[in-house]
């Protein structure tokens, strides 16, 4: 059975080219996928445990416990087995050059040079608090060299430890109470002045969290309480003993274990989200190697159909129906086998080029050979059941029936897979709409993919319906268009299979693309909601200066832009707060309610903890005094109050200009054009930060960049990994043309010799690919439109109204691209026409 099929595939090789080459690219997808996870994960442990290569020995302290004696790191010290230790501190500051302002890391760096995890590149190490080490992402993505000094501002406080100086997870600042201190650089509020004097090379590249690395003395963590102590154990200690030694003695909070287990404790917690994109990576290959199969099954349909006189013959000889099914799997699975096998080498170099460009190699190339095997498993197995029910009905036929000359079916009769595929659609879309509705993820993915299986198998029957219908509409177009819609119709099942695998990869471009803008819309309405001022940049004291308020008003995106009046004031029940004065101007532009009642009593509005303080209700009117005198305010609630990023009540301004308060101008608000270019606004905004230190900035424009930078970034993983499955589909279309192409070698010789010019011929077939491509796309949008808002409403639930919004232009381009992979496809099938003589193609 090998020997005879390998024979068979010898004589035509070209035959499963289609075949071999979307099993490659499946296959390929998912070896790497597999060669990524594994290079990466391993990569992510080195980068985990590489800021305790040194150490022996870790101690914690809970965060949750209360806070330690600031000195007790010398218990750990005075132990008699370490030879050396060192505290661990870490900083979250706001890094300022001339052009740029971002979130920087400063960690500690070790006085024992044997506990100092990275050497120097150039430059020599800190001697003072006012010198740091910067590693060689950081120099070159701010912008620094050597001798360059840094301004280092306070910003909020996060999280981090000692592996955050490997990983890149953001750092902390703790006070004496166990809550986040904001602290300058010597301990003292403010900002500080540093100089890069040395620089490394950390060899890897961190996934999570600020972009900026710095490394400096203790001396400039001086009055921090350390939440780390690394130590050293001296030689033939074991660092088991020394830990549990120190948890019998250490204070309550305080926790030792060998740096070893911390270090796989610290791989294991910063590999949590990689598995979410090896998952993703995963759902996509499989999606593309469905596709593969759908490609294969549709192949080896057209090949059988070629080869019925030859089945027949085998049954005449005495071969077994049995036999001759086997014949076709064997056939297929080898095919199966050497595409596997293709594809998995190509996955490999695949899957390293793709963790090179996280950074994650530093440990080189890991391969794990049972994952392989799974892949070249999965590839022989998709060509295997791909290929089986094809085999199945080309064996069924009877040999008297299977020599006699065969018309191609005029479609596809309706099947019992096809109506239960029907009913799975159905119920399947019915239940995710559910899901939907009431925002219950699982639900909603579940019964889409139900939908989805069972819409697979009824629209073939639904594709040829549509081919013979588009066939009229051809014929009326004559010449080159007519002669393409009689070849649709000759085997309209044929062309359905092909337009079938488009449906799929289009449908799913589709879906992403409606479920990307109505994210977008959603958040933009919610961002609306809780932020009616799009831009909002104020500094702490004083007033902002007229150049700084310039260039904002000067932003295109902003339709009003005004400078607003401040006052720090006591106010009953609120003591000392920042009261902000706007014109009614921009409290309508804003679509903020009036902040002056229908009877005249000014409004004042507040953050819900500030209305909690004043111990009233929404809506109310309460007597509160203001610079020495008590007004009668209406006290509301609304999203103006924390405009800012911090709670100050909201006024008229004509309340500050009558109250005889000191008033500042000390914010600027800004309202977008609702067709304003966010991501422009946001860009112009980053460019005011950086010119002034002194400015903070807000505001809907701020937060929206924050969210939509994370979602853009998911969209075009997903449209890249689609483009797979788009090409595989391209690959069947062209092999379902192929084969056209060698069935009607006499009759398009016969054309030519009537007088079909070449380009005619060509015409034809390009004529016939791109209304499988245009239909393919046009029900992928049909499809795809539904499904995406169904997803989205799912993982949108009750968290925000849901924002409709369609994208029309990606949806236009699709069509267009779809006539692209038409012409595409019929390059090779309509050339391998053109040049057959009409004298040979009468004679074959």
């Amino acid at each position: 059975m090998i020997t005879h099929a390998l024979a068979r595939l010898r004589a035509h090789p070209g035959r499963r080219f289609a075949v071999l080459m979307a099993i490659v690219i499946g296959t390929a997808f998912l070896a790497a996928t597999a060669v990524f996870t594994a290079t990466s994960a391993a990569g992510l442990r080195a980068v985990a445990a590489a800021p305790l290569n040194t150490a022996d020995v870790v101690v914690d302290h809970d965060p949750e416990s209360a806070d330690p004696e600031p000195d007790w790191a010398a218990e750990v010290t005075a132990h008699p087995d370490v030879v050396a230790a060192t505290a661990f501190h870490a900083r979250t500051r706001q890094l300022v050059t001339e052009e740029r302002r971002a979130i920087a890391n400063v960690y500690s760096l070790a006085a024992e040079p044997s506990l100092r995890w990275f050497d120097l590149e150039e430059g020599r190490w800190p001697a003072s608090p006012t010198e740091v080490v910067v590693d060689t992402e950081t120099l070159e993505q701010a912008g620094l060299a050597l001798g360059d000094r840094i301004r280092l501002r306070d910003t909020a406080p996060s999280v981090g430890g000692p592996t955050a100086a490997g990983t890149g997870e953001k750092a902390t600042d703790t006070a004496d109470d166990g809550t986040a201190a904001s602290t300058g650089a010597f301990g003292g509020p403010g900002e500080a002045e540093v100089t890069v004097v040395g620089v490394t090379d950390l060899g890897f590249r961190p996934l999570t969290g600020v972009r900026y690395r710095l490394y400096a003395t203790e001396g400039f963590f001086a009055g921090d309480i350390p939440s780390t102590v690394l130590a050293r154990v001296r030689q033939g200690a074991s660092p088991e003993a020394t830990v549990a030694d120190l948890n019998a003695t250490l204070p309550p909070g305080l926790s030792a274990m060998t740096a070893v287990e911390q270090a796989e404790l610290a791989a294991d917690r910063f590999a949590g989200g990689s598995r979410q994109l090896d998952l993703v990576l995963l759902v996509f290959g499989l999606i593309a190697l469905l596709a593969a199969g759908m490609v294969i099954a549709g192949a080896h349909t057209v090949q059988l159909a070629r080869l019925r006189r030859d089945i027949a013959l085998l049954r005449l000889v005495g071969a077994r129906r049995g036999q001759v099914r086997g014949l076709i799997v064997t056939e297929a699975a080898v095919v199966g086998l050497l595409g596997s096998l293709l594809g998995s080498a190509a996955g490999v170099g695949l899957g390293y080029v793709g963790a090179s460009l996280t950074g994650l190699t530093g440990v080189g190339l890991r391969v794990f050979p049972l994952a392989l095997v799974g892949v070249v498993c999965a590839g022989v197995l998709t060509t295997v059941c791909a290929a089986w029910a094809p085999a199945r009905r080309a064996a069924a036929v009877p040999p008297i029936e299977a020599l006699r000359a065969a018309d191609p079916p005029p479609g596809i009769p309706t099947r019992p897979v096809h109506l239960v595929g029907a009913a799975a659609a159905l119920v399947g879309g019915t239940v995710m709409s559910v899901g939907a509705l009431v925002g219950v993820l699982p639900i909603a993915i579940g019964a889409g993919f139900l939908g989805a299986v069972g819409l697979l198998s009824v629209l073939r029957p639904v594709l040829a319906r549509l081919m013979v219908l588009v066939a009229p509409i051809l014929d009326r177009c004559g010449g080159v268009a007519g002669l393409a819609g009689a070849n649709l119709v000759r085997d309209p099942g044929r062309a359905a299979t092909s337009a079938l695998t488009l449906v799929l990869g289009l449908g799913l471009i589709s879906a992403l693309l409606t479920a990307a803008t109505t994210g977008r819309a959603t958040i933009d309405a919610d961002l609306r909601n809780r932020y009616p001022v799009d831009v909002s940049v104020r500094v702490d004291t004083g007033s902002i200066s007229p150049d700084t308020e310039r260039v904002i008003a000067d932003i295109e995106a902003l339709t009003m832009v005004e400078k607003v009046r401040t006052s720090r004031t006591e106010i009953t029940g609120l003591g000392e707060v920042t009261l902000v004065g706007v014109t009614p101007e921009l409290t309508a532009a804003s679509g903020a309610p009036a902040l002056t009642g229908d009877d005249g009593t000014p409004v004042m509005v507040v953050s819900n903890d500030q209305l909690a303080g004043l111990g009233v209700a929404s809506g109310q009117r309460v007597a509160l005094a203001l610079g020495g005198t008590e007004r009668t305010f209406t006290v509301v609630t609304g999203a103006l109050a924390t405009v800012s990023g911090t709670a100050a009540p909201v006024v008229d301004a004509r309340v500050l200009d009558t109250s005889g308060v000191d008033v500042d101008r000390g914010m600027v608000w800004g309202v977008a054009r609702d067709d304003a270019d966010r991501d422009a606004l946001s860009e112009h905004l980053d460019r005011v930060a950086a010119a002034d230190p002194s400015l903070e900035v807000g505001g809907a424009s701020s937060e929206r960049r924050d969210i939509t930078g994370i979602l853009d970034m998911m969209v075009n993983l997903a449209l890249a990994m689609l483009l797979v499955t788009v090409l595989i589909a391209t690959l069947g279309v062209a092999d379902t043309l192929g084969l056209s192409v060698v069935e009607r070698t006499r009759e398009s010789a016969l054309l030519r010799a009537l007088g079909l010019t070449r380009a005619g011929l060509r015409g034809t077939l390009a004529v016939e690919a791109m209304v499988i491509a245009l239909l393919g796309a046009l029900l992928g949008v049909l499809i795809g439109v539904p499904y995406g808002l169904a997803g989205i409403a799912a993982v949108v639930g009750d968290t925000a109204p849901l924002v409709v919004a369609v994208p029309w232009a990606g949806l236009a381009s699709i069509p267009v691209a779809a006539l692209v992979i038409g012409i595409i496809s019929a390059v090779l099938p309509a050339r391998r026409a053109a040049r057959t003589a009409p004298a040979a193609g009468l004679a074959a």
